[in-house]
């Protein structure tokens, strides 16, 4: 049943797109710190018993967008799921990220009205298994959000935490080079 709703989830996000800025602001860069542990999954309990998932690899790849929403028992079989992971395989569900002074930055779509747009999440690294989104950046704009002061629940609030898993899904993807 998880896979219906994800399934039609992503059909009426695909329909309801006009334009899509596939623009990313960012590059992957190849992640050799430790920072955070990537040898396994991040995941932040969201509602109705399920948590948003985000995979993170050592070629500066992320895989989860803004998080995708699993049942809290279902994640590591869908992640190990190759039809799940087929419809996974769309531009708003991949891009790239970095660390700096123990700050993790990733860029995530959003889609907004009709259109998709880049937004950068700005993360503060609390320990290796556990970050916090403080704010939000709009590429194209420059716009901040801060999710801690304005509370704007689409962008993921509260702490994410490591879960290790093996193996992970595969980071090859045809959106980010």
């Amino acid at each position: 049943m998880m896979k219906l709703n994800f399934c039609s989830i992503v059909f009426l996000l695909l329909l309801t797109t006009c334009h899509k800025d596939k623009e990313l602001s960012m590059k992957a860069v190849p992640y050799t710190g430790d920072e955070l542990k990537i040898n396994g999954y991040y995941y932040k309990k969201c509602y109705d018993e399920k948590s948003l998932v985000l995979v993170f690899y050592s070629n500066g790849v992320q895989f989860g967008g803004n998080g995708i929403p699993i049942p809290n028992i279902e994640i590591e079989n869908s992640l190990r799921d190759p039809e799940f992971l087929k419809l996974c395989d769309r531009f708003f569900f991949w891009a790239p990220f970095e660390i700096n002074n123990n700050v993790l930055r990733f860029e995530f779509y959003d889609i907004f009205g009709h259109d998709w747009r880049t937004c950068i999440a700005h993360c503060k690294i609390l320990n290796d298994t556990t970050f916090i989104i403080e704010k939000i950046t709009f590429s194209k704009t420059g716009k901040e959000v801060n999710t801690n002061k304005e509370g704007t629940s689409s962008y993921s609030l509260g702490e994410w935490h490591f879960k290790q898993f093996s193996p992970k899904p595969d980071s090859t993807n045809n959106f980010i080079p």
